[in-house]
């Protein structure tokens, strides 16, 4: 009997003393389903030396009190009146499965009978009784339980259980192997290893009571319509402290695939390398936990983990350790590298290197699992996000008062979709969308920006006015060396040229470059172009004076359609207004016709030979020099501006999957 407080109780006393607990086993007939494959006979290994078998207590050592294992204490039953067959469910070599109607409780029941050809072999006779007990004290809701244990009429033995209904887990994996949609719905990866994880329970409480089942694989466990799990087929199960029954070598038949007795028992193809090699005394928890290992296996690759078209190919396979994980097995169907490790600490050829104990590998399922369930709410999370995204960003294009808010939305709900789950499909499809939309229309904040950007680039460009027209002032001491005619020409020309200048100087000191001030600019800039017509008339010099300075003023101050008009329009007064009074003779024609050359009189100052060509020769280069000096800083800062851009939509383009990406990505 178990002690209070002992941490792993045992089997009850009456099975922990029963004498000579057989191992030989038929799978097939304890499946108590609908669904049952019908297997051939077991296949039975030699066999070793016969020795007593004693179900003794492996806590205390108290093998004293035995009794026979035999069913002469079976109460003999009227098996007919209380049990009405209504089919065969499942039949093997020593026995069958019946459906039948318990007419005392009044439910349906699964009830195992022995084949009559059995009747005089006490082993056969001793396994199919401890069966039933071993499976009847195991009281877990993953082991069928069993209702009652008799004789009938006849003096065949037989045990009532649970009538269990669904799919075993073999049938399940053949479902996915073969593209079945209906269990694909069913059965998901994660539902399937929930399955084996609470099979690793069952098997954990079964090791605590001493029992290790030896025969774990897909085909034993039951997955039923309502989320039940079953583990079946306890026959060949080794009680901690039993010794072993073996089979003589003369009853041996073979069956490939099937569980073995003898010497080896089990299944090959899930059983241990120590099942393998027949190591009996080596069989513990562990051989369990490799089984459950090689079932994990199957469940993810979709096929066996040890693969031989004999069960003796299949042992050579087991006892050479572990080969490929399933992802390389199977690589098509993403199988994460946890679960690779988790299968490969399983199925170890060292017990040692094993996982310890069955909830051990519960434990390491379901630690993938946790993280497995957060990767679906994340992804649940980002699909709902995209959603909103998608509607906010489309009521932005229709447009309306609130097209601005409903984009800012539709970007931020973008963003979190994607920061949940970067690789969403729909957010990614979205986002490129968004890259390439080839509207340039901005919202209020963008605007906003972009007109302090603006600003803060007119009031570089004042302060480089500033100095580009001060420059022109050194022209002053040429001029008095040409020699002046009219002062008062000479001052008007001082004057629009010093005003320009101190209007740049205040714009670039002060910030105030808003359109109100720049306006100012044009008629103060173009004033100081057309004085220049004072020199040399209006038609020499002040022409190209006035084209540089309204492509500068363009490039510079970044102008807008209505300024860059009003630049040019301003630039043309500065031509036509000293013409205009030219033709109309308020000032004197400075340009004289004769004999088929032009010549030009003077008019603000003298036109001596050397210091006139030092004139036309400076003037020239300062206007070279003051635009490729503006237009140039201009340049620079467009440029600097598209390399920004381009690298940040070659950023942005690295978060799409590659058969996303638009045309032409790779070279951006």
């Amino acid at each position: 009997m178990t002690k209070r407080g002992d941490s792993k109780p045992e089997l009850s006393d009456e099975l922990q003393t029963l004498r000579r607990a057989p191992e030989g086993h038929d799978p097939e007939t304890h499946r108590a389903t609908e669904r049952v494959d019908v297997a051939s006979q077991p296949t039975q290994y030699a066999p070793s030396e016969r020795e007593p078998t004693m179900l003794a207590d492996a806590d205390s050592g108290n093998s004293n009190q035995t009794v026979q294992l035999s069913d002469n204490s079976l109460p003999e039953q009227a098996f007919s009146d209380r049990y009405e067959s209504r089919r065969t469910l499942g039949a093997g070599g020593m026995g069958e499965v019946k459906l039948c109607h318990d007419s005392l409780i009044g439910r349906d029941v699964a009830v195992k009978l022995m084949h009559s050809g059995f009747g005089t072999d006490s082993d056969a006779r001793s396994r199919f009784l401890r069966e039933a007990r071993v499976q009847g004290q195991l009281e877990h809701p993953s082991v069928v339980p069993v209702y009652d244990l008799g004789r009938n009429a006849q003096g065949e033995p037989f045990f009532t259980m649970k009538r269990v209904k669904g799919l075993t887990l073999e049938e399940i994996i053949e479902g996915h192997r073969n593209g079945d949609v209906a269990i694909e719905d069913a059965y998901s990866r994660r539902q399937l290893l929930t399955a084996l994880s609470r099979v690793c329970l069952a098997v954990a409480f079964a090791h605590s009571r001493g029992v290790v089942h030896r025969d774990l694989k897909p085909s034993n466990i039951m997955l039923g319509d309502y989320g039940e799990v079953n583990v079946l087929d306890w026959g060949v199960a080794k009680i901690r402290g039993a010794a072993e029954i073996v089979t003589p070598a003369g009853e041996a038949q073979d069956a490939p695939g099937g569980t073995q007795a003898g010497t080896i028992l089990g299944t090959p193809g899930f059983m241990a390398p120590e099942q393998a090699r027949g190591e009996i005394d080596a069989i513990d928890e562990r051989t369990d936990v490799y089984a459950l290992g090689c079932i994990l296996f199957e469940l993810l690759a979709l096929e066996p983990l040890h693969k031989g078209s004999t069960p003796q190919a299949l042992l050579v396979n087991t006892v050479a350790g572990f080969q490929q994980p399933p992802s390389e097995r199977s690589p098509h169907l993403s199988i994460p590298p946890e679960l690779d490790e988790i299968v490969k600490k399983a199925t170890q050829l060292e017990p040692n290197r094993r996982f310890e104990s069955a909830r051990a590998m519960h434990d390491a399922i379901e630690r993938f699992l946790d993280g497995e369930r957060d990767i679906e709410r994340r992804i649940e999370q980002a699909q709902r996000h995209t959603l909103n995204a998608q509607l906010a960003l489309a009521k932005a294009t229709a447009g309306g008062p609130d097209a601005a808010a409903e984009r800012a939305k539709g970007m931020r709900e973008l963003s979190t979709a994607l920061a949940l789950d970067p690789s969403h499909e729909g957010a990614m499809h979205t986002l490129m969308k968004v890259l390439l939309d080839p509207s340039v229309e901005l919202p209020p904040e963008a605007e906003a920006e972009l007109l302090e950007v603006n600003r803060q680039d007119r009031v570089k460009a004042a302060n480089a006015s500033s100095v580009a027209y001060a420059a022109w002032a050194l022209l002053a001491p040429i001029l008095i060396l040409m020699g002046v005619k009219s002062w008062g020409l000479m001052v008007l020309m001082a004057t629009t040229l010093t005003v320009q200048i101190g209007i740049s100087m205040w714009m670039g000191l002060t910030g105030n470059v808003v359109p109100k001030y720049m306006r100012w600019t044009m008629p103060t800039t173009f004033a100081a172009v057309a004085s220049l017509s004072t020199v040399f008339g209006p038609l020499i010099l002040m022409p190209g004076a006035a084209a540089v300075n309204a492509a500068v003023m363009m490039v510079s101050l970044r102008a807008n359609a209505i300024t860059r008009r009003g630049i040019t329009m301003s630039a043309m007064l500065a031509l036509l207004i000293p013409t205009a009074l030219v033709v109309f003779g308020v000032i004197p024609n400075p340009y004289v016709f004769e004999d088929g050359a032009m010549k030009i009189l003077p008019q603000a100052v003298n036109f001596p030979e050397e210091a006139t060509l030092a004139m036309l020769f400076f003037t020239s280069a300062l206007q070279i020099l003051s635009s490729g000096f503006l237009v140039g800083r201009a340049t620079k800062a467009l440029t600097e501006a598209e390399r920004k851009i381009f690298a940040q939509a070659w950023r942005l383009r690295q978060l799409l999957p590659q058969e996303e990406r638009p045309a032409g990505a790779s070279i951006a």
